[in-house]
């Protein structure tokens, strides 16, 4: 039985504890203690009755129970997220009219194969801009150069999350997953369909 229920069973029946058991756990233990006055307190707030008027009675024990639903709400919460239980969520885009960078970590010092040059790695979500915008950061990290056949698809509006650590490979498989666009990789060029 944990603390808190077991001083809850001692104010409810003293009688089943010692009075060395009672003097142990409510007078010597700290934690103990303060466990008990809070739930003497909350008792006399909820059984006062001729000292107080009616109203105050009522707005203490809707006090007592807004703190008890906050602490239980909060409790419930941290475990959800320390668990976690929700995950990762997919949002719904919200339309915007100007195009808006939500998050970047980069983070130097990682080698493009047997070259000497340094490369950034780059982790950004993009919401509602450009493929050419995009594809211009791509090029940035990887030193490339981009070259489109086709000037609608420079103007495609998207919401992408780039993670260059997955190599340039898997960044343009996940933007050649959308519809109307084909990039292929020509040596030091990415080409745009």
């Amino acid at each position: 039985m944990d603390k808190t229920r077991k001083i809850i069973d001692m104010t409810e029946h003293p009688e089943n504890y010692s009075e060395d058991e009672l003097r142990q756990l409510l007078i010597d233990d700290d934690e103990g203690r303060k466990i008990y006055r809070t739930i003497c307190q909350l008792n006399a707030a909820l059984e006062c009755k001729s000292d107080m008027k009616p109203r105050r009675v009522s707005m203490i024990g809707k006090i007592a129970a807004i703190f008890v639903g906050v602490c239980l709400i909060s409790g419930l919460a941290y475990a959800a997220v320390s668990t976690g239980l929700f995950g990762s969520v997919v949002e719904k885009p919200a339309e915007q009219a100007a195009p808006t960078v939500v998050a970047q970590v980069e983070k130097p010092v990682v080698k493009k194969k047997a070259e000497t040059v340094e490369m950034t790695e780059i982790v950004k979500t993009y919401e509602d801009v450009t493929l050419k915008q995009i594809l211009g950061d791509i090029a940035a990290t990887y030193r490339l150069n981009v070259n489109y056949k086709s000037s609608k698809a420079e103007s495609l509006r998207l919401y992408f999350r780039l993670d260059t650590r997955r190599g340039l490979e898997r960044v343009i498989d996940d933007l050649n997953s959308f519809d109307n666009i084909n990039i292929t990789i020509n040596g030091d060029t990415l080409t745009v369909d």
